[in-house]
């Protein structure tokens, strides 16, 4: 477009010069032809006849005034002509850019939408690799507790079971003192038995505690990537506002140098159909912005769905029964929860 206004002015430009131009050669010429004073009719009137020679000249300056006049005329045609051809040239390249730089955009946006994808699914991968974690850490944990479980049960028997052997000793006396250190050392072993059952129990629990730790910051770890994520994808669709699109591409390299009040009159004076170009790019990027944050949207749970279909009814209906809003909240709330765990 700029390129055809600059052709059409320099055709404009050129044509008055070429006119000055001929009018300057006839004004040549007529000055070597007409004479400088006028003549009275009585010098003019000859007595005798001009010969032919005498006039020759005279006609001949007329007529190279005039051929050099076409020619001058012909030199600003073909300046005009090869001016007008510049700009049409100009004009194509322009064109040609402008279906290279779309092109480019709409690559860059298709790799974006599909490193945004890619972010996901490495997002949603990790997720799970982080649950399984958890989940052998628990699993784990349930598997240490039996163990401590199972000791004491065999202490038990085994401190059971040397009490029935004592028992059976010989003389009284000597049942009463191995009684007593059995006693003792069924005590002793008691003790040792608890004391292991409980530095078990306390190891499982440490381990417990530590996988649960582990577990909430994998999940926060994976949920702040998400959203770091999302926000990248968000930034990649592009501005989807005219003018912030418009500061971004005039900006763009400026590196904090540009004058952000030039751009701002730069857009205000700038044309209609100019800015019509920045309006649909920006439709554009909120159209692929709307697909990028539906696409990290989480589906709705079936509690969810069916809370949202029935709580309005289960509320209406414990208004009825009380005015006190907060309570009749917790008495919808209360129902619809049993309504659904009655109908799974």
């Amino acid at each position: 477009m700029f390129a055809i206004r600059a052709a059409a002015r320099a055709t404009i430009a050129v044509a008055p010069v070429a006119a000055v131009q001929l009018r300057a050669a006839s004004k040549a010429a007529v000055k070597k032809v007409s004479p400088k004073k006028k003549v009275s009719a009585k010098k003019v009137a000859p007595k005798k006849k001009v010969s032919a020679k005498k006039v020759a000249p005279k006609k001949t300056a007329v007529r190279k005034a005039a051929k050099k006049a076409i020619v001058a005329k012909r030199a600003a045609a073909k300046v005009a002509k090869a001016a007008k051809k510049a700009a049409a040239k100009k004009a194509k390249a322009a064109k040609v850019a402008k279906k290279a730089a779309a092109k480019k955009a709409k690559i860059a946006k298709k790799a974006a939408a599909k490193k945004a994808k890619v972010a996901k699914k490495q997002a949603a991968s990790a997720k799970k690799a982080e649950a399984k974690k958890a989940k052998a850490a628990k699993k784990k944990a349930a598997v240490l507790k039996k163990k401590a479980a199972a000791a004491k049960k065999a202490a038990a028997k085994k401190a059971k079971l040397a009490k029935l052997k004592a028992k059976k000793a010989a003389s009284p006396a000597k049942k009463r003192a191995a009684l007593a250190r059995k006693r003792a050392a069924a005590k002793k072993n008691k003790l040792a038995a608890q004391k292991k059952a409980a530095a078990l129990r306390k190891k499982a629990a440490l381990a417990k505690r530590k996988a649960a730790v582990q577990a909430k910051k994998a999940k926060l770890a994976a949920k702040r990537k998400a959203v770091a994520d999302k926000k990248k994808a968000i930034r990649a669709a592009g501005a989807s506002n005219p003018y912030s699109l418009f500061i971004a591409k005039t900006t763009k390299g400026s590196k904090g140098t540009a004058n952000l009040k030039d751009v701002a009159a730069k857009w205000k004076s700038m044309p209609a159909p100019q800015k019509a170009q920045y309006v649909a790019e920006a439709k554009r990027n909120a159209a692929q912005r709307q697909k990028v944050k539906a696409s990290f949207k989480k589906a709705p749970t079936k509690y969810a769905l069916y809370v949202k279909q029935n709580f309005a009814a289960a509320y209406a209906a414990a208004s009825r029964k009380t005015n006190d809003r907060k309570q009749a909240f917790k008495m919808a709330t209360k129902e619809v929860a049993m309504k659904y765990k009655s109908s799974q």
